[in-house]
Order: structure tokens, then sequence, then C-alpha cells
């Protein structure tokens, strides 16, 4: 099987996560109003308890590699490997932050976007599972960034969580993917059917390894100890 690159389409760059966070927070403190750029949105975040942040971002972590084993154990061997990826590694504690948050409210969209055409039941009821874990984790960032706790990935306030395409999901996570190690696509279509439950499963477990490689690196840079 060949191994595809999950790239872009035209005018994406490696900063997609970056760019959606960080225009979020600028909008949500009005900095782009007065024409300032997103970079200049606060460095700092809100502590709502002490020592607050550390446990929950160390959850987050824990629940993200909790998903991967899931998804691992129930495809068996059809379990594609975990894809290499690159740029993980935050510069500052506020790009950890927003860059988590869009990660958390595109996982939200992508499982609602994928529960449609899901076959079997059991992967449902765990998808949906999952998907209102990240739920929760998108809720608590979006605050931490002094946004509604119903922002989602594209900056916009809902009522209903808006499904993401699986080309949509691939322009945010595939720039920090260098290549799929020889895993199957990152594809699924929309016809209901056992093997198409595989493809979608595959494709979560994409998203779950990259969110896990990702608070596996910096959680311990911005959360030590």
């Amino acid at each position: 099987m060949t191994d595809p690159k999950p790239n872009a389409p035209a005018g994406t760059d490696r900063r997609s996560f970056v760019k959606v966070g960080a225009t979020m927070v600028a909008a949500a403190t009005g900095l782009l109003a007065t024409g300032a750029t997103a970079e200049a949105a606060p460095t700092t975040i809100p502590n709502f308890y002490p020592n607050f942040n550390k446990r929950a971002f160390k959850a987050i972590q824990d629940d993200e590699n909790s998903h991967v084993a899931f998804l691992v154990k129930a495809l068996g061997t059809a379990a594609r490997p975990k894809p290499n990826f690159r740029n993980l590694l935050q510069p500052n504690l506020r790009a950890f932050v927003t860059t988590s948050n869009a990660l958390e409210n595109t996982g939200c969209g992508a499982y609602t976007g994928a529960a449609p055409v899901i076959f079997n039941r059991d992967f449902l009821a765990a998808a949906a599972s999952i998907a209102l874990i990240e739920a929760r984790h998108a809720g608590y960032l979006n605050v931490l960034i002094n946004n509604l706790s119903t922002i989602n990935v594209m900056g916009m306030e809902e009522d209903f969580e808006q499904a993401l395409t699986a080309q949509q999901v691939i322009t945010l996570a595939g720039p920090f993917i260098v290549d799929l190690n020889n895993g199957p696509p990152l594809a699924f279509n929309a016809t209901p059917s056992r093997a198409n439950d595989i493809a979608i499963l595959n494709f979560a477990l994409a998203l779950e390894y990259l969110e896990a490689e990702y608070y596996n690196i910096n959680v311990p840079v911005f959360f030590p100890g």
C-alpha cells in the first residue's frame, strides 16, 4: 500500500491549528477589532484553582492515551501504525493552550461528522463516548482562552456541534503529519458498512495518536512534575 502524505490544500501551512486558535483568542479579547495581529494575544492563562491547570492537562493527556489504547484494541490487527508527526512542541504556554483548544474542537467536529455513517452500534456508542470526552476538553479550553464553551474550531458559537468532513479535518491536522508510516489513507466513505467502520476507526486513531503525542510532548514541558 502506498504511504500518502495528507497535505493541506493550497494556502494552508503547518500552523493551521495555531492560526485558528490564535484568531479565536484575538477575537475574544477584541484585538482583531483594533487591527492587532493574532500573535499579540495574551501570553498567560488563568488558573481557576491552585494547581488546577496542571491537573487538568495531565488528565487530558491521560484521556488521549486511553483513547489510543482503546482504538488499537478495538481494531486489533487492522489498527494503523502511529503516523510520523512534526512541529508538535509549542514555543510557549499560550501557544500550547490555543493549539490544544483547536485540536480538541477539531476532534469534536470529526467524530460528529463520522457518526452518521458508523455501521456497528457498539462502535457508534464508543465513538460517541470518546466524542463527549473531547467536548469536555474543548469546553474547558474554550473558557481558558476567554471564549464561550460552545465555540467551535471555526470560531463560531453553536447550539449543535458542526460536523467536519474528512477533508476539513485533514486541512487542520495534516500539517502536523509527516507521513502515515505505511498506514491506510485518512479517508472513509459515506456508505455505512463493516469495512467502512474499520476505515472510520483508523481515521479516528490517527487523530488520537496526534493528540496523545502532542500532550505527551508538551505537558511535561509546561506542567512538569
